[in-house]
């Protein structure tokens, strides 16, 4: 199924994005209490392990968001939006995912991913349900790479996980504090290792990346001391309202066809506000594995 399979790899490629961000602070690393002054912003911080620390206060705090994303590409661009509850086992996520004008919606709760069929979807796998979904626990290969790369993600998906990843991938370069949308924010310029940052998403956090796919990344990183720039834009209450990461060094290294930016803007709203994600009605769902058997595929 061709948008299924094209959804797959936005998700895996997704996957990567979420879980390179994410890694546990170090143990014994006290947190400090966010800031009670919300109209007071503290001075930007040099060590990124108290920040790290503080803003994954802030966010465990306030829990849940709004968010959009802009990836630009090799001339294309891709959007999404959506909302997230960032709980751990009861992370869930909602996301509508916009590629040339063709949209495609997904959701992530239960422990399960869904995906949204549109009419041609239907067609050729020979259904009349409005979803189909991956189980995280299912055994077959589906279900083993991208369920369970999703779900991990998922969980592991609380912004503050960008900050924690800098004090072990990478380091601050610079930092000062500048307006952004009328709104005075500390805003941090780093610079990630990819390697490193690679070595984190399979080993810290467990993604289970084919062998070969890994062995693939080690072939062309090696040696290249690979970055990816980022930058962080904080309120004063430490919570990330915007993240730029800059992949084009990356994916020349990896010999991406064409050339030129690849950037992705990704932007958080309305935090602490209740999201309402939850699971399509059982009847209106279909195991896509299932489905693609029973369609021949």
């Amino acid at each position: 199924m061709k948008r299924v399979s094209t959804l797959a790899a936005v998700c895996a490629a997704a996957v990567l994005a979420l879980s390179a961000c994410g890694a546990e602070t170090k143990p014994g690393t006290a947190a400090p209490a966010p800031s009670e002054a919300k109209s007071s912003l503290m001075s930007p911080l040099g060590d990124p392990i108290q920040l790290a620390a503080l803003t994954r206060e802030s966010t465990k705090k306030a829990k849940s968001s709004k968010v959009t994303m802009e990836s630009v590409a090799g001339g294309q661009t891709s959007t999404a939006t959506g909302q997230g509850l960032y709980d751990g086992e009861n992370s869930k996520v909602s996301m509508v995912l916009d590629s040339d004008g063709k949209k495609m919606e997904i959701l992530f709760v239960d422990n399960a991913l869904f995906f949204k069929l549109d009419a041609a979807d239907k067609a050729e796998l020979k259904t009349d349900k409005a979803y189909v979904k991956i189980a995280a626990d299912g055994q077959d290969p589906i279900s083993q790479l991208l369920g369970k790369m999703m779900s991990k993600a998922v969980k592991e998906s609380d912004p503050s996980r960008t900050i924690e990843q800098v004090s072990k991938a990478g380091k601050i370069t610079k930092s000062d504090q500048v307006e952004l949308n009328g709104e005075l924010t500390n805003h941090y310029v780093v610079e990630i290792e990819v390697e490193k940052a690679i070595a984190l998403v399979v080993g810290d956090m467990g993604v289970p990346l084919p062998a070969e796919v890994v062995k693939q990344l080690d072939a062309k990183l090696k040696g290249k001391n690979v970055t990816i720039p980022t930058e962080l834009w904080l309120n004063a209450d430490q919570l990330p309202l915007q993240v730029t990461m800059d992949q084009s060094a990356f994916l020349k290294a990896m010999g991406a066809p064409g050339a030129g930016e690849a950037k992705t803007t990704v932007k958080y709203s309305d935090w602490g506000v209740p999201v309402n994600v939850t699971a399509p009605p059982a009847d209106q769902v279909g195991d896509l594995v299932e489905i693609m058997k029973k369609s021949g595929r």
